[in-house]
């Protein structure tokens, strides 16, 4: 007849285990931090130099606060990967409307400038 025997773990289970203090992971590198200073004065300087209007849709916006409607954003022309921040290279746009359409739908802003030109693509004037 077989004997059973108890199986044994080498290190005993334990009850409670304590949770290590979690140090907070930086988000942004200090050099994408330079980046985003640099490109952040140039929208401000753009949108001010527009009297802070949408070039999208023509209605007013802000630059105060990121979390309020109506917020202005800046849009690069030519994509970011290739470090161009310029006020040419700026498009000023809201943020949660314009903004994300243009970038949704791939728009190119200068092939299609404003909303109303863009709507009118295909249609014969």
């Amino acid at each position: 007849m077989l004997k059973r025997t108890l199986l044994r773990r080498k290190t005993p289970l334990k009850s409670y285990t304590p949770l290590k203090s979690r140090t907070r992971i930086k988000m942004v590198s200090k050099k994408q931090a330079v980046k985003n200073a640099s490109w952040r004065k140039v929208t401000d300087e753009k949108a001010a130099s527009l009297d802070y209007i949408c070039q999208w849709c023509g209605h007013p916006g802000q630059r105060v606060s990121p979390k309020l409607l109506g917020y202005l954003d800046g849009h690069h022309i030519i994509k970011r990967r290739f470090n161009i921040h310029t006020p040419e290279n700026c498009y000023i746009a809201h943020r949660l409307s314009c903004h994300r359409f243009i970038e949704d739908n791939n728009i190119n802003v200068t092939e299609y400038p404003d909303k109303t030109t863009f709507e009118n693509r295909g249609k014969m004037l």
